[in-house]
Parts: structure tokens; C-alpha cells; sequence
């Protein structure tokens, strides 16, 4: 039995792996489908969205064609064609299915437990900064560099927030976790101001403190900034995807580290010019910037407290907008490619076309958030789609029929210039 399936395996690595799944897939949800039916359900498996200038294409993989894909699966007895017209799973291609389907499932559940829980990503973030503030902190005392010492300090306190936060999450106890970890910010404020406001006045005194291994410390900040922005980016994503205040506030917490660590590099810049007082200001700038963030912290954990929702809306993620417009830009240019296709199509046809594209119901909702749409309503936001399509003169609609559109001259002549539909046989 083994063998048999590390057999298949190796057949199904000679052609289009993703394709071939998600034909399986299709066939045995949907039962037999034509070719036509087949390759609009396939689109994200066929279709590329590339941004050329200001415009956006939309062309074919360079990968084997559907045709060809559905003619080796024919050749291996996983389908088979029935009347000439449609596709049908053989039982080959049924156990191949099923396998695969099981696959997908068990990928989702792993994806959703081990990376997108609140849980999972508390669990992350605590291994991510316990690497951080290891080597921030033996960096900073080999160094002896104030600025990475203090920010070496910020990133023990981030490990030991991470813990808590990670803790909260699993006992259910998350705002005791959060205002733990708004203590530990201010008591590390504390420190750092202390620490950094002594060594400016021993610079001010005339007791130069050298710092060592300039390039390894910037070297280490680097990294730190890398890591950080990951971090903060993955929290922030979680924590408002699950409506979870304590992975937001974590996510502060990783901010400021990048702001941290960019203001250390600055300050071992300025040491290597021999202006060694600006590296001990570093350490003031983070207990300042620490304190503030734990005062607005504060502010929320005591809205929470009082039953008041947080609004999430307000920590945006970077780059959310320019990945909102992206994302807009594919579903209107896929609009004027299912009108140009049809040469007229109603709402409902649109909206059928982007839901099978974009929302194909044979994968696991997981993972179509994760590689399309997220939980875009096509119906509810198709007003926002279309309005600007027929501002820019690119649609219009058909007077004799309601909620029926076609496309202009001008859009007519955009869809033929960014479109490539030709298909590898």
C-alpha cells in the first residue's frame, strides 16, 4: 500500500501538481465538469495578476496547460471523459481525490493551529524574541554598548510580555496578561531612564565609554529590525483578524523595538566619529518612547475593563493600504476580463465569476483567505467594484437591462492590451 502511494505521488510530480488537485477536488465536490467549467474554477491555478507600469495583467501561467493536464490525468485513469462533453473521476481518481482532499484539510488545520491562533501566534512571538533579546544582550555587554544594552533590557521585557500574553490566551485571562505587560513596561521605562541619564552625565564628566564591535552591533540591530517587523506584522495581523487585545498591544511592543533599534544604529554611527554621548541619549529616547506606549496601553486596557470594545480599526497594518488597493485593482480588471469574455454579463454573473475565482469552494476557507480574497462579500461590496469601472468610462450599462453591463470602446481596448489568454498545449 506504501508503495502504491509513493507511486502516485511520483506520477502526480511529472505534471502540474496544483492543477491536477484541484481538479480532483473540483470533480469530487461538484461531480463531472466540462473543460470550460473546469477552467473557471481553476483560475487561481491558471491566471497570473502582474503589475506592468500602472496598469495590471492578467495572463496565463507558463505551466501545462489545462487541456494538456486533463489528457495526462486521462492517460493515468484518475478521469475520464463521459460523451465527449464532461469529466468524471474514475475510482483511481476518486481514492486520489479523497487523499487529497484529507491533505488539504489536515494543511488548514495545521496552518490555523500552529501559525493563525491567538495561541500559536503568542507561542511564535515568544521564540522570536527570546532569539532577539539573546543576542541583543550579549551583544550589548561584549560591546559595551548603553543603547544596545537598554534595548537588549526592552527585548528580556518583550520575552517575558510574550509569556504572559502566550499565557493569557491559554487560560483565558487575557487582560490580566495585558496589564501585566503594561507594569513590566513601565518598570522597565524606569530602568533605562535611570541607566541612560547616568551615562550622559558620565559623557558630560569627560569619561568617553568606547564602544566595541561597532559593525557587529549594527550587524545585530539590523537583524533586530528584520525580526521585529515580521513580529509586529504577524501579532498585528492575528490580533485584529481574532479581535485580540493583547497581541495588539504586543505588537506595539515590537514596534517601538524597530524604532529602538534604529536609533541605536544611529547612535553607533555617530561612536565611530568618536561622539560617543549620543549612544547613552539612545537609552532616554527608548524609556520615553516605552512610557508613552504604556500610558495609551493603559488607556485601552481600561475601556476593555469597562466592557468597551477596543477599535481595532485604528492599528492599522503597514502597507494595508497599498495591499487593499492591490487586491481591489485584480477584482475590478477580473470585472471587465468576465464582461469582455461574455460580451455582456449581469450583476449576478460577476459576482458568480469572482466567488468561483477568487472563493473556489472545493479548498478549505482557511486557506482561500489566506491565498485570495480574504472574507471579501462580492455581493456587498460590488457597488464599490463597479462605480469607479463606469467612472472611468471603461463599462456601462445596458438601459433595457437592469443590472446588465457591457464595456466601452475604451475598456474594450484596455482589457486587449493587458490581457494575454492564450493557453500552453
Amino acid at each position: 500500500m506504501a508503495q502504491t502511494n509513493e507511486k502516485n505521488k511520483e506520477k502526480r510530480h511529472k505534471i502540474n501538481c496544483d492543477l491536477v488537485e484541484a481538479i480532483l477536488m473540483i470533480l469530487h465536490k461538484d461531480g463531472p465538469q466540462t473543460l470550460e467549467e473546469l477552467g473557471e474554477k481553476t483560475t487561481l491555478h491558471t491566471t497570473d495578476f502582474n503589475r506592468q507600469g500602472k496598469r495590471l495583467h492578467i495572463k496565463r501561467k507558463k505551466q501545462l496547460g489545462l487541456i494538456a493536464t486533463c489528457e495526462e490525468m486521462t492517460s493515468k485513469n484518475w478521469i475520464k471523459l463521459v460523451n465527449e462533453t464532461k469529466y468524471e473521476l474514475t475510482y483511481t481518481g476518486i481514492a486520489e481525490a479523497q487523499e487529497t482532499i484529507k491533505a488539504y484539510k489536515q494543511g488548514a488545520h495545521r496552518i490555523q493551529t500552529q501559525l493563525l491562533s491567538p495561541s500559536a501566534a503568542a507561542r511564535n512571538t515568544t521564540i522570536g524574541y527570546t532569539v532577539v533579546s539573546i543576542l541583543k544582550t550579549v551583544t550589548g555587554l561584549l560591546s559595551g554598548s548603553v543603547g544596545l544594552i537598554a534595548d537588549g533590557a526592552d527585548a528580556i521585557v518583550g520575552t517575558i510580555a510574550s509569556v504572559l500574553v502566550w499565557a493569557g490566551i491559554k487560560f483565558k485571562k487575557e487582560i490580566i496578561s495585558t496589564l501585566t505587560v503594561i507594569s513590566l513596561l513601565f518598570i522597565a521605562a524606569i530602568a533605562l531612564f535611570y541607566n541612560s541619564i547616568t551615562s550622559i552625565f558620565t559623557n558630560i564628566a569627560g569619561i568617553a565609554h568606547t564602544i566595541n564591535m561597532p559593525y557587529t552591533v549594527i550587524t545585530i540591530e539590523i537583524i533586530t529590525i528584520i525580526a521585529m517587523f515580521i513580529l509586529f506584522y504577524y501579532q498585528r495581523l492575528i490580533g485584529r483578524k481574532n479581535k485580540n487585545f493583547a497581541l495588539i498591544s504586543h505588537s506595539i511592543d515590537s514596534k517601538n523595538s524597530i524604532y529602538s533599534a534604529i536609533v541605536v544604529i544611529i547612535g553607533i554611527v555617530f561612536s565611530i566619529f568618536g561622539i560617543y554621548w549620543i549612544d547613552a541619549i539612545v537609552g532616554t529616547i527608548i524609556a520615553i518612547r516605552i512610557t508613552l506606549d504604556g500610558i495609551n496601553l493603559s488607556r485601552e486596557a481600561s475601556k476593555t475593563m469597562k466592557g468597551e470594545t477596543p477599535e481595532y480599526s485604528k492599528y492599522k497594518l503597514p502597507f494595508e493600504k497599498q495591499i487593499s488597493q492591490r487586491r481591489t485593482d485584480i477584482f475590478q480588471h477580473w470585472i471587465l476580463y468576465t464582461i469582455y469574455n461574455d460580451k455582456q454579463s449581469t450583476k449576478q454573473e460577476i459576482i458568480d465569476s469572482l466567488e468561483k475565482a477568487f472563493q473556489p469552494n472545493y479548498m478549505p476557507t482557511l486557506l482561500t483567505e489566506i491565498t485570495s480574497s480574504e472574507d471579501t462579500n462580492f455581493e456587498v461590496n460590488f457597488t464599490e467594484l463597479i462605480t469607479p469601472l463606469i467612472k472611468n468610462g471603461c463599462i456601462t450599462t445596458i438601459t433595457e437591462k437592469p443590472d446588465t453591463y457591457k464595456l466601452t470602446k475604451k475598456g474594450n481596448s484596455y482589457i486587449k492590451s493587458t490581457t494575454n489568454t492564450k493557453h500552453n498545449k
